[in-house]
């Protein structure tokens, strides 16, 4: 591993970025940088003629002054974690070196998906490629998959694929660490694979939560979900509301027992989980029948 204490800390970081960005989204520009950093164009040129130092090898031929990939040769200059990548591939910020400014603990994520996976699923959603896989289900066993990936979904332990199954022609969430391997194929799409025709991901559902009627007292619960009139109003994507009504274990049966004092919440609106797929998930429910 290459040696970077000479280099000033912000420097690597931005140094890591630009690796992130060749290695995950394929290129990168000298305007992410300066965008990204608030840097000057200047900087963001030294920058660059520093990881160009650094790795000769890993920015293509075809590059420009404006657009730099990733070359087929490449090698890594920063170790990264799978779900640092899938927190920044996803909207969140990468955090190395980070200063620890008040005594915490914090309960780390288990689940740690194979870096190589992501680094081919992020691909294949990003240039709406086919990837083919041996995925591992607690119902079969190990099987090998076409997948149309599209989306990633985080449920609060562990990350999911959305992805359509050329297998059994649908829609599905896949755990993203029970992937053994997986690459793009060169196979067109078809447009009933897009995200587009993915009727659970682009359905929003509005959920309804009340603290639950076992409750001798719901101040605590009132105040620790910040419930307005009495009510925890969600709206979430109808693929992900199983995952929710589960991390915040709502009681989702028509008539809840009241000796069941171990649930903190209540589902209100029952009926918006008509039409909702996965909701085996959802505790304690019971169905839609009289």
């Amino acid at each position: 591993m290459i040696d970077l204490k000479h280099l000033p800390s912000q420097q690597v970081s931005r140094l890591r970025y630009i690796e992130f960005c060749l290695r995950f989204l394929g290129s990168f520009t000298r305007a992410d940088l300066i965008k990204k950093f608030g840097i000057g164009t200047a900087a963001a040129s030294r920058d660059i003629a520093e990881y160009k130092t650094l790795m000769p090898n890993n920015i293509s031929d075809s590059s420009n002054s404006k657009n730099y990939f990733l070359s087929e040769d490449w090698k890594e200059l920063f170790k990264f974690k799978s779900s640092e990548v899938l927190a920044q591939l996803t909207g969140n910020e990468i955090q190395a070196n980070t200063k620890s400014y008040i005594s915490s603990e914090v309960i780390d994520i288990i689940d740690e998906p194979d870096i190589e996976v992501v680094t081919a699923i992020t691909k294949g959603i990003l240039q709406r490629a086919p990837i083919t896989c041996e995925y591992f289900s607690n119902s079969s066993g190990a099987s090998e998959k076409i997948l149309i990936p599209h989306s990633y979904m985080f449920n609060g332990s562990r990350w999911h694929l959305r992805a359509y199954d050329r297998t059994k022609g649908r829609f599905a969430d896949f755990v993203i660490s029970r992937f053994k391997s997986a690459h793009t194929i060169e196979e067109p799409v078809l447009p009933k694979e897009l995200q587009n025709e993915d009727v659970q991901w682009n359905r929003q559902v509005d959920l309804e939560i009340i603290p639950h009627p076992s409750l001798k007292d719901s101040s605590g619960v009132l105040n620790e979900f910040n419930m307005t009139d009495g009510i925890l109003h969600k709206r979430v994507r109808a693929s992900s509301v199983g995952y929710l009504l589960q991390k915040l274990y709502v009681d989702c049966s028509k008539d809840p027992i009241v000796e069941e004092h171990y649930f903190r919440l209540k589902l209100k609106n029952r009926l918006a989980l008509y039409g909702v797929e996965g909701l085996h998930l959802a505790p304690n429910f019971d169905g839609f029948n009289d």
